[in-house]
Protein backbone atom coordinates (compact mmCIF):
# COMPACT_ATOMS: atom_id res chain seq x y z
CA UNK A 1 0.00 0.00 0.00
CA UNK A 2 2.93 2.63 1.19
CA UNK A 3 4.55 1.67 -2.69
CA UNK A 4 1.20 2.72 -4.35
CA UNK A 5 0.83 5.76 -2.25
CA UNK A 6 4.80 6.65 -3.20
CA UNK A 7 4.02 5.73 -6.72
CA UNK A 8 1.16 7.85 -7.13
CA UNK A 9 3.01 11.07 -5.64
CA UNK A 10 5.85 10.55 -7.73
CA UNK A 11 3.40 10.44 -10.80
CA UNK A 12 1.75 13.77 -9.30
CA UNK A 13 4.96 15.44 -9.33
CA UNK A 14 6.03 14.89 -12.49
CA UNK A 15 3.04 15.82 -14.19
CA UNK A 16 3.23 19.15 -12.41
CA UNK A 17 6.30 19.31 -13.52
CA UNK A 18 5.66 18.52 -17.26
CA UNK A 19 2.46 21.23 -16.71
CA UNK A 20 4.94 24.19 -15.35
CA UNK A 21 7.47 23.37 -18.41
CA UNK A 22 4.86 23.62 -20.81
CA UNK A 23 3.57 27.20 -19.11
CA UNK A 24 7.17 28.51 -18.75
CA UNK A 25 7.78 27.79 -22.97
CA UNK A 26 4.48 29.79 -23.49
CA UNK A 27 5.48 33.89 -24.66
CA UNK A 28 4.38 36.82 -23.81
CA UNK A 29 1.40 37.40 -26.50
CA UNK A 30 1.71 40.65 -29.01
CA UNK A 31 -1.17 42.35 -30.13
CA UNK A 32 -1.92 42.25 -33.84
CA UNK A 33 -1.57 45.36 -36.22
CA UNK A 34 -3.16 45.95 -39.50
CA UNK A 35 -0.34 45.57 -42.10
CA UNK A 36 1.94 43.85 -39.66
CA UNK A 37 4.53 41.67 -41.27
CA UNK A 38 5.14 37.76 -39.90
CA UNK A 39 7.79 35.60 -39.57
CA UNK A 40 5.52 32.33 -39.45
CA UNK A 41 7.60 29.08 -39.92
CA UNK A 42 4.82 26.86 -37.94
CA UNK A 43 1.57 27.70 -36.40
CA UNK A 44 1.69 25.68 -32.93
CA UNK A 45 -1.47 26.17 -31.57
CA UNK A 46 -4.62 28.59 -32.42
CA UNK A 47 -6.96 29.04 -29.69
CA UNK A 48 -10.40 31.57 -29.27
CA UNK A 49 -12.28 33.12 -26.97
CA UNK A 50 -15.30 30.74 -25.91
CA UNK A 51 -18.64 32.96 -27.03
CA UNK A 52 -22.19 31.77 -27.27
CA UNK A 53 -22.99 33.80 -30.07
CA UNK A 54 -21.82 34.90 -34.00
CA UNK A 55 -19.56 37.59 -32.31
CA UNK A 56 -16.23 39.24 -32.74
CA UNK A 57 -13.89 37.50 -30.10
CA UNK A 58 -10.33 37.41 -29.52
CA UNK A 59 -8.27 34.99 -30.77
CA UNK A 60 -4.41 33.50 -30.10
CA UNK A 61 -2.01 32.50 -32.71
CA UNK A 62 1.23 30.95 -31.07
CA UNK A 63 3.64 30.00 -33.75
CA UNK A 64 7.79 29.27 -34.17
CA UNK A 65 9.68 31.71 -36.46
CA UNK A 66 11.95 31.01 -39.02
CA UNK A 67 15.16 30.88 -35.82
CA UNK A 68 12.48 28.55 -34.03
CA UNK A 69 11.89 31.14 -31.39
CA UNK A 70 8.36 30.47 -29.98
CA UNK A 71 6.15 33.82 -30.76
CA UNK A 72 2.38 34.34 -29.74
CA UNK A 73 0.31 37.01 -31.42
CA UNK A 74 -3.58 38.10 -29.89
CA UNK A 75 -6.26 39.26 -33.21
CA UNK A 76 -9.91 39.47 -33.23
CA UNK A 77 -11.15 37.35 -35.82
CA UNK A 78 -15.51 35.98 -36.59
CA UNK A 79 -16.28 33.42 -33.89
CA UNK A 80 -15.98 30.28 -34.93
CA UNK A 81 -19.43 29.39 -34.13
CA UNK A 82 -20.70 31.76 -36.89
CA UNK A 83 -19.84 29.45 -39.40
CA UNK A 84 -22.25 26.83 -38.23
CA UNK A 85 -25.18 28.90 -38.14
CA UNK A 86 -25.69 28.46 -41.22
Amino acid sequence: MRKHALLNSTLAALALIGASTSFAEQPTAQQYRYGQSLDVAEVVSLREAAGENCEVVEAQMVYRDSSGELQALTYLKQAENCHSQG
